[in-house]
């Protein structure tokens, strides 16, 4: 069963991955997990493989939902990221990198704003 944290969550993911693909991106895999961790999103464009991830908060919290992103869940991704690439046949000409989308969500109106941080390691 899912906790509302997660469905909280799963939300974020949505709408993050809507907005990629209204950018050009290709989703490749959601929440890939691994031992160390889970990636909520990669996507591809162009050449260069995108490590997304999405930190979720309501209307009403006064911490911004980025805030949440937490050093040690930095070193998480990082060692998830690894795992993926070693695992994966990725082509030499393509680049990575690690972004952090964050919304706010208004759960009474369904409004959401997104913001996208690009190559945040």
């Amino acid at each position: 069963m899912l906790t509302q944290k997660r469905k909280f969550g799963d939300i974020g993911e949505k709408i993050a991955s809507k907005y990629l693909k209204e950018n050009g991106y290709l989703i490749i895999k959601r929440n890939y997990q691994v031992k160390f961790g889970e990636i909520d999103i990669i996507a591809k464009k162009d050449k260069e493989i995108t490590f997304v991830e999405v930190k979720t908060s309501n209307n009403i919290s006064l911490i911004r939902p980025e805030e949440n992103l937490t050093r040690s869940k930095i070193e998480k991704l990082s060692k998830t990221i690894e795992i993926y690439l070693s695992s994966n046949v990725i082509p030499e000409t393509y680049t990575w990198r690690l972004d952090l989308i964050s919304i706010k969500l208004n759960k009474e109106t369904g409004k959401a704003i997104l913001e996208h941080f690009k190559n945040i390691y």
